[in-house]
């Protein structure tokens, strides 16, 4: 059956370097687990021999959505490879995954995938400890070394934190395991640490220094969509409305201008804000802001606050009615519905419905930060050459 297979393999690159093609969708199929690892190494090294350079100049990853209010993908680390979940977070810099060293009294760890490193053959230990502790969170751990696989490519050295110590807030309410982030490295935590995205430019892993987030808005399925790294897809945007905005701070955040916020209900404009500034993040569903345009936002949705939850909850019946908000960038208008924008949670024929607008926990953040319920409406490409984000309308 080996030799079989391996044979087909060949005489599928003949018949398509003889017509002058070569067309593998690298963004569907893992040419790995469908053809077995042993011969995803060949037709990858064949293909070298045809394209004169390795031949994965950018890969992907499906993003899956829990509770429509969390946002993953999935990752391998190590040799054996051991999958995680990860965030694949724009307003992080660094890379971490639970620890197979955390306590048994560490509830996080305890509900996730863990890394063992002494499982992988290609663990590198690095020996520095780090403690990160804010407001809104606390981890801890030490660093470790090892590979890490998308689909097609494998990143070599990549130096992550083994978190042995994760806060119950809030992470024990996530899905994922750990987070891969996709922000400037200057806005890292971990001294001398080359970031995820970093590495796949600096090996020589893609050829675009671009990253592309496109999601969807079915409610019927757990696939949000996609991230592309190294690629666009422009064929998934309506014609004519990509635009360019430029990151006003390049090497801190995916920061950009925003000309003003308003609300629309009944065909009238209600304004929120002027001219202010938004950072795209791409691990939650939620739209962050100011304090008390927040709560107006919230005032005008006739949200109820729920304190336990530190959210806004509508309406399930009416939702659908609720104004649509639009966010003024570069010119162009970029309006969210709220049959799209509102998390609509169902668990044991119970539902809830919440506002997806809460307040920044900083009470001098001067910016908002965009989730799930913009990007879900428009694709998004992180352009690191430019310094720029281009934004679209997603085709649905």
């Amino acid at each position: 059956m080996k030799l079989i297979t391996c044979t087909c393999v060949i005489l599928v690159i003949l018949i398509l370097e003889v017509e002058g093609k070569l067309e593998l969708d690298i963004f569907k199929t893992d040419v790995s687990s469908t053809i077995g690892k042993h011969h995803g190494r060949y037709i990858r090294s064949a293909l070298t021999g045809l394209e004169g350079n390795y031949p994965w100049k950018n890969d992907s990853a499906d993003i899956y959505k829990f509770m429509n209010g969390e946002y993953y993908g999935l990752i391998k680390v190590g040799s054996p490879a051991q999958q995680f979940r990860v965030m694949f977070d724009t307003t992080w810099s660094d890379v971490w995954l639970p620890s197979s060293h955390c306590a048994w009294t560490e509830i996080v760890c305890q509900l996730h995938n863990r890394y063992d490193g002494s499982k992988s053959s290609t663990h590198v230990e690095n020996g520095t400890i780090i403690n990160l502790n804010s407001s809104a969170l606390s981890l801890g751990g030490i660093l470790s070394t090892d590979n890490f696989h998308l689909q097609n490519i494998e990143i070599v050295n990549q130096t992550f934190l083994e978190a042995t110590h994760i806060s119950l807030n809030p992470f024990v309410k996530y899905k994922s395991d750990g987070i891969v982030g996709l922000a400037y490295k200057e806005q890292s935590g971990w001294p001398g640490v080359t970031p995820f995205f970093y590495n796949l430019m600096t090996q020589n892993l893609i050829e675009d220094y671009v990253f592309t987030f496109y999601m969807n808005r079915d409610a019927t399925t757990d696939r949000a969509g996609k991230i592309l790294f190294g690629a666009t897809a422009r064929t998934k945007i309506v014609p004519d409305t990509l635009t360019k905005l430029e990151v006003v701070e390049p090497h801190k955040l995916w920061k950009v201008k925003v000309g003003g916020i308003f609300a629309t209900k009944s065909k009238k404009e209600y304004p929120i804000t002027g001219e202010t500034y938004a950072v795209f993040d791409s691990a939650a569903n939620t739209i962050v802001g100011p304090s008390e345009l927040i709560k107006k936002l919230n005032y005008m949705l006739q949200a109820v606050y729920i304190s336990g939850l530190d959210r806004y909850s509508v309406n399930c019946r009416e939702y659908a009615k609720l104004p649509s908000v639009t966010f003024v960038m570069n010119g162009q208008n970029f309006e969210i519905q709220s049959k799209y924008y509102v998390q609509r949670v169902v668990v044991e024929s119970i539902e809830a419905c919440f506002s997806p607008f809460i307040e920044n926990e900083d009470p001098t953040a001067d910016y908002w930060e965009l989730g799930g319920a913009f990007m879900m409406e428009f694709y998004t490409e992180f352009n690191m050459n430019e310094h720029a984000v281009y934004v679209a309308k997603t085709i649905f």
